[in-house]
C-alpha cells in the first residue's frame, strides 16, 4: 500500500505562501480507483492553483522551490505506479502529464531567473523599451484572433477573462488596446463573407506555404 505523499505539513517561508503541502488532486492520485472524469476535475483545480501561485508570487525562487517540490513527489507517485506495474491505470497517465506541466513551468523558471525578469502571471512582463518581439499587423487581426482563442478555451482550460488575456497579449507584443470590444463590434460591422477575414487570410497563407513545400518536396525527388 502506499504511504501517504499529501499529508499537510507547517512549514512556511517568510513574508511569502505557504507551501503547496495539501492538495486533493495529489490524493485522488494515489488512489489506484480514481477515475477519469475526477481527475481531470481535480487537474483542473490543481492548475488553477498553481496558476494562482505565479500570479501573487513575485519572488522567483519560492514559485521554483514550490514546483519543484510538488514535481519530487510526483516523481515518488511514478515510480511506485511503475515499481508495482499498474502504468495502464488512469491516475498514472495523469502523473506523467502533471509532471510533463510543471517541467515546462520549472523551466520557464529558469529562464526568467536567468534573464533577471519577473515572473508574467504576478502582473504583466516588464521589459525595458519595446518589446523583443512586437505585432506590427493591424491591432483589430489581433483581436480576431485572441477572439477566436478565448471562445475555444485555449487560454488557462477557458478559466480566464478575455479582457485579462488581451491585456496581457497586448502587453507582450507592444499594442495599445484600450477597448477590445470596439474591435469586435468592428468585425461585426463586415460583410458576412468578411466577418473572420484575419482567420481565413491564415488559412490561406498556411496552406499555400504547405503546398509550396509539398512542391518542392517532390520536385527533389524526382
Amino acid at each position: 500500500m502506499l504511504v501517504s505523499l499529501s499529508c499537510r505539513c507547517l512549514i512556511k517561508i517568510p513574508n511569502s505562501m505557504e507551501l503547496f503541502t495539501f492538495i486533493p488532486y495529489f490524493l485522488l492520485l494515489e488512489r489506484e480507483e480514481s477515475d477519469r472524469n475526477t481527475l481531470a476535475n481535480a487537474n483542473t483545480e490543481f492548475i488553477r492553483e498553481v496558476y494562482e501561485l505565479q500570479r501573487v508570487e513575485k519572488d522567483v525562487t519560492l514559485v521554483f522551490f514550490q514546483l519543484q517540490y510538488l514535481s519530487c513527489k510526483l516523481v515518488i507517485l511514478r515510480e511506485h505506479y511503475r515499481t508495482a506495474q499498474k502504468e495502464h491505470l488512469p491516475c498514472y497517465a495523469y502523473i506523467i502529464g502533471t509532471l510533463e506541466y510543471l517541467k515546462g513551468l520549472l523551466d520557464r523558471c529558469r529562464f526568467i531567473h536567468k534573464s533577471g525578469s519577473v515572473i508574467a502571471p504576478a502582473g504583466l512582463p516588464t521589459t525595458e523599451g519595446d518589446p523583443p518581439v512586437c505585432w506590427t499587423a493591424e491591432v483589430i487581426c489581433l483581436m480576431e484572433l485572441l477572439y477566436a482563442c478565448h471562445e475555444l478555451k485555449m487560454f488557462n482550460g477557458g478559466e480566464v477573462t478575455l479582457g485579462r488575456v488581451v491585456e496581457y497579449v497586448c502587453h507582450v507584443l507592444g499594442v495599445n488596446v484600450k477597448n477590445a470590444s470596439s474591435y469586435y463590434a468592428r468585425m461585426r460591422r463586415r460583410k458576412a463573407g468578411d466577418r473572420t477575414y484575419f482567420i481565413d487570410r491564415l488559412r490561406e497563407v498556411l496552406l499555400k506555404r504547405m503546398e509550396d513545400d509539398d512542391e518542392g518536396h517532390r520536385r527533389r525527388n524526382r
